[in-house]
């Protein structure tokens, strides 16, 4: 007599369980996000009169490099009299999106309006497409500017 009352609530603890769900079913799977493969390699970096001018390679997926739109440049600069340790991590939270032709024939090229001053400058680049979705991070450089 005892059972009747335990079996009671387990089926209805069950059939609470069953019916309560929202009806919304999805796919099982997580959905894809978009990759970019692509990235710049042996990055390069010099000041040009009021510009930085950069350069590299084209990396990766051949066919990627066509939905190229624009890239985004991190940068830091810390002064000449307090440089980074050597394999400190160097956190580059300021950054420039730059727009317009920066590929052609697999070279990479970005010209960014002046933005120096006097110190030690660390740059990195990734390359962008025009939702947004942005590639791998090329090697970062060390600039010097002693104005």
């Amino acid at each position: 007599m005892r059972q009747t009352p335990i079996r009671l609530l387990f089926f209805s603890a069950v059939i609470l369980m069953v019916f309560s769900g929202c009806g919304v079913k999805g796919d099982p799977f997580l959905t894809k996000e978009k990759v970019l493969t692509v990235r710049v390699d042996q990055l390069e970096g010099a000041w040009e009169e009021r510009s930085l001018v950069l350069k590299g390679l084209i990396q990766g997926d051949d066919k990627s490099p066509s939905l190229i739109t624009a890239c985004r440049v991190y940068y830091v600069w810390y002064a000449m009299d307090r440089p980074p340790c050597e394999g400190c991590p160097i956190e580059m939270k300021n950054f420039r999106d730059i727009t317009g032709p920066i590929i052609t024939d697999g070279q990479f090229e970005c010209r960014l309006p002046v933005f120096r001053q006097k110190g030690i400058c660390f740059i990195a680049v990734r390359l962008m497409e025009k939702e947004g979705v942005l590639g791998p991070s090329s090697g970062r450089i060390k600039l010097i500017s002693d104005l």
